[in-house]
């Protein structure tokens, strides 16, 4: 029994020196796990990060602090359309379309649009509203083509007569709209209307001059009298009264006279197409008296009295 006794303890404690051994490992093992757990370590390069950073922030508060930033979009425009720009993101070609009154910088002149700006942050709506306001254009589109176009298709109002009322001469479309103040010598060729409501008949009057087209090229204007007739002004002054009814044919009959006997070049104020079966002649003052210094002449002439 003492001999077995002494050989169980034996055992045992060879063999608990191996497992304390273990134990312990385990034990120290976990102890350094837990202290590292604890541990803050800054990684390489974040206080050179962080040093970096706030002397950008400092730059960029000093920037706008300091009042340079006004300067900058002065010269630059905003921040984002300079880096964009920088990037290859500005307007390096403008393409406009459906312009024939209005020139193309004109066009781009009234959209508004900053030589300073960018593709990506441009707002194609302001430029259209800025182009909608020209009384001259119906509408407009802005179409942005990356990375550096841009497209402007308009619709004008096309411009079809000047119209002068009260002292006002305005141009206006063939409806009769007024689409802008006369101050162009472009829109002399356009024909000239006077009066009240005259510009709402420019189509009746353009097709009076087109019965005779050799005659529209004399006549300087048109007035509605009463709306209800046409008087045409001669580039020399002359007044050409016409009827309110068939004032084409009245025309015609005075073209064919005009051509033979060149009346309106004679010493008249007006000739009178009213009547259909004559044409009555105003004299200018001089003309009217020596007219009647001829016909005194002649009666005495033929042993009357005057």
């Amino acid at each position: 029994m003492d001999g077995a006794g002494r050989l169980t303890g034996s055992v045992k404690s060879w063999l608990g020196k191996p497992a304390e051994a273990i134990a312990l490992y385990r034990a120290s093992r976990a102890a350094r796990r837990r202290a590292r757990s604890g541990q803050f370590r800054i990684r390489r390069g974040i206080g050179s990060s962080l040093a970096l950073l706030f002397l950008a922030i400092s730059g960029i508060a000093g920037f706008f602090i300091g009042g340079h930033d006004a300067g900058f979009r002065r010269e630059y425009g905003t921040i984002p359309d300079a880096l964009a720009r920088a990037f290859g993101f500005g307007i390096r070609q403008i393409a406009v379309e459906g312009a024939s009154e209005l020139a193309r910088d004109e066009v781009i002149a009234l959209s508004g649009l900053d030589a300073r700006a960018s593709l990506p942050f441009l707002d194609p709506k302001d430029l259209q509203e800025n182009l909608a306001r020209v009384p001259l254009i119906a509408e407009a589109t802005i179409t942005k083509l990356y990375p550096d176009r841009l497209r402007i298709d308009i619709r004008e109002r096309m411009p079809y007569a000047i119209w002068q009322l009260d002292g006002e001469v305005k141009v206006v479309a063939a409806d009769g709209t007024a689409i802008e103040p006369f101050n162009d010598a472009r829109f002399l060729r356009l024909p000239h209307v006077v009066g009240k409501e005259a510009n709402l008949r420019v189509k009746e009057y353009a097709t009076l001059l087109e019965a005779v087209p050799e005659l529209g090229a004399k006549v300087r204007a048109g007035t509605l009298v009463a709306g209800r007739r046409w008087d045409l002004k001669l580039m020399n002054g002359v007044d050409l009264k016409l009827p309110e009814e068939s004032a084409e044919e009245a025309l015609r009959r005075f073209w064919t006279l005009e051509k033979e006997h060149k009346l309106s070049e004679r010493a008249v104020l007006a000739i009178d197409l009213r009547l259909p079966d004559r044409i009555a002649l105003r004299l200018t003052e001089e003309a009217a008296a020596q007219h009647a210094e001829d016909v005194a002449a002649r009666i005495k002439k033929l042993g009357g009295r005057v």
